[in-house]
């Protein structure tokens, strides 16, 4: 990650200065905000300060004109204070001496009233961090004007068309620091990308969506995201009804990463061992070493991850770490906090799950499934995607601009869009060929998955979504 940013050599008072604020706070100003807030605390302890900052340029437009611009910085401050095992926090986002000052009293009062607490666990110190790729100038400078030419550009083949657009880019810079008296000193500004287009035909008849997000604004092409979208409009134009029931489907990477956001929030060990989850074996025991899925499905993540890094520790600043959940289809591992380390493992160290991943076990493309379906479905995307039993992820949605009938390996026409309810967990055990994974429209946390092609899905009735 590159530290040598021209805004590195500003004077910590000018990074809070509301009048002017900066994209994002450099590691010397969250120290030098870190060293401020020590000189305030009284009554010994132990002091942790997290640094969240933030900005956001964004750009919406919709029929084919721009809406909203938005420009959004902000910077706020956590303190924690540990007295006599008792801890106390407050927040702030104002970060005048006056503010953080009261801030702390705040947080001093709140352990003293809480009391004495001689069983609780000491602040963890010094952590070792890995360097991820997360930075990108390109994202960084993408500011107002250049995102408004950029938009205005983009409209202009559907406007061509006589098709209506609507779109969303979003650029950010997300700053997060963790410091404490015990040594711990964490910190890291990352850069995001995305942008999303919906185009649609006049009558409302015909809906194409596509989107793109990277740490690099330079790595996503818009004009062939725009382009995918319009053709995707186009060729659901004319859908014809056809019955619900179980089909063969080919889900593209979008679609995927919609199903398997649930079962990557589910990795969690504590919980698989304290009530029914669908990592549960038995009370008190996790699948752990269980061959759960296809033996070709492999889900990791990895701060270090050219494509898909992220920043390289938790809200808590323990680091985070390569770690294969699935391998081969078996549950090779589930997240867990400090506490339960300690507690259950006897080791001080957690294994945090940071919500970014990448699947894989393919090289299928899309076209090639298509060419191997005797009968089945193509399916853009999903929407509305809710888990109504936690314990199996049963999971309800309905698809989203554009689903199309496959007979013989062709496509031969749109099809009108389902509800489904099926479970990403029998998903992952009905797949026919798996696709090279890419990373898809996610604002937030990387994902990198690949399409499928799955049989027996379960579409349970018709729905109105365009």
């Amino acid at each position: 990650m590159t530290t040598d940013r021209s805004r590195m050599n500003i004077a910590p008072v000018c990074l809070f200065d509301p009048d002017d604020p900066p994209k994002y706070p450099s590691r010397a100003e969250c120290e030098a905000l870190f060293t401020r807030i020590l000189k305030m605390t009284r009554g010994g302890g132990d002091t942790t300060v997290w640094v969240f900052g933030s900005w956001s340029g964004n750009l919406r437009w919709a029929r084919n004109r721009l809406t909203t611009p938005g420009d959004v910085r902000d910077v706020s401050v956590r303190i924690s204070r540990v007295i006599r095992g008792a801890p106390g926090d407050a927040s702030t986002n104002r970060m005048d001496d006056e503010a953080l000052r009261r801030a702390v009293e705040n947080a001093e009062s709140l352990a003293q009233y809480r009391g004495e607490n001689p069983d609780a666990n000491s602040p963890p110190g010094k952590q070792y961090y890995l360097a991820t790729h997360t930075w990108s100038d390109a994202t960084s400078t993408l500011d107002e004007r250049a995102r408004s030419e950029l938009a205005r550009r983009l409209v202009i083949p559907s406007l061509s068309a006589g098709l209506l657009q609507a779109g969303y880019l979003n650029a950010t810079i997300t700053t997060r620091a963790v410091f404490n008296t015990e040594g711990m000193a964490a910190y890291q500004s990352i850069t995001r990308a995305s942008y999303s287009v919906t185009v649609r035909n006049a009558k409302g008849t015909g809906s194409g969506w596509a989107g793109a997000s990277h740490y690099d604004w330079s790595r996503i092409d818009p004009d062939a995201v725009t382009a995918r979208a319009q053709a995707k409009c186009v060729s659901s134009s004319q859908p014809k009804t056809i019955e619900p029931g179980r089909y063969t489907v080919i889900l593209e990477p979008q679609a995927v990463a919609e199903l398997m956001q649930n079962v990557v929030s589910a990795l969690d060990r504590p919980a698989a061992e304290s009530m029914p989850t669908p990592f549960t074996l038995k009370p008190g025991q996790s699948k752990i070493g269980v061959k759960m899925f296809d033996s070709r499905v492999e889900i990791g993540t990895d701060p270090t991850d050219p494509d898909g890094g992220y920043i390289a520790f938790d809200w808590d600043g323990f680091p985070f770490r390569p770690v294969k959940w699935v391998e081969g289809g078996i549950l090779k591992a589930l997240s867990y906090g400090r506490d339960y380390a300690l507690e259950q493992l006897g080791e001080g160290a957690p294994l945090p799950n940071p919500m970014a991943f990448r699947m894989a076990g393919g090289t299928a493309t899309v076209a090639e499934m298509i060419k191997s379906t005797d009968r089945g479905l193509l399916v853009t995307r999903f929407g509305g995607v809710t888990v109504v039993d936690n314990e199996t992820l049963l999971t309800t949605g309905v698809t989203r601009d554009g689903v199309w009938l496959i007979e013989d390996g062709v496509i031969k026409f749109a099809v009108k869009n389902f509800r489904f309810s099926d479970s990403p967990l029998f998903v992952l055990n009905k797949i026919e060929q798996m696709g090279v994974p890419e990373q898809v429209f996610s604002p937030y946390d990387p994902y990198i998955v690949p399409a499928l092609k799955v049989r027996d899905f379960n579409f349970t009735s018709l729905a109105d979504a365009v």
